[in-house]
């Protein structure tokens, strides 16, 4: 594993840290900037995670197929059903679980897929070649 992947995956792994412990700490009545800041925050949370696991597990620039190319979608999968489950034990420890923070962690995850997509296709046709995420 060259220098570049071990980046992807700390970089992806404290990601995921720090999504997990900023959706599970207590937040302060007030904090929010304005009215829908935390779906905001949410969805950056989730795509910025989602598209570093990407570039780790799936799609390396430059260097081509991850060790998690084969379940492209499993990872995906994963990702939603991650920001799923985190909503439901909010509900344990003293946060609101709500549908719409849910509804905009899979909003950012498809974006990250997006955005994978559009540069691993446009990084294929530079070369002559086509791939898809």
């Amino acid at each position: 594993m060259g220098l570049t992947d071990r980046i992807l995956w700390v970089a992806a792994g404290l990601c995921i840290a720090v999504t997990l412990w900023l959706s599970l700490v207590e937040v302060p009545p007030g904090t929010s900037a304005f009215g829908g800041a935390d779906k905001v925050e949410h969805a950056f949370a989730y795509f910025l995670t989602a598209l570093l696991l990407l570039l780790a597990a799936v799609w390396r620039p430059g260097r081509g197929d991850g060790v998690l190319a084969p379940w492209t979608w499993w990872v995906l999968g994963a990702m939603v059903l991650a920001g799923g489950a985190v909503e439901i034990v909010q509900s344990f420890v003293g946060r609101e679980a709500e549908l719409a923070d849910w509804v905009a962690e899979i909003v950012a995850v498809v974006l990250a897929a997006g955005v994978l997509g559009v540069w691993r296709y446009s990084a294929g046709s530079s070369r002559g070649e086509s791939s898809a995420v």
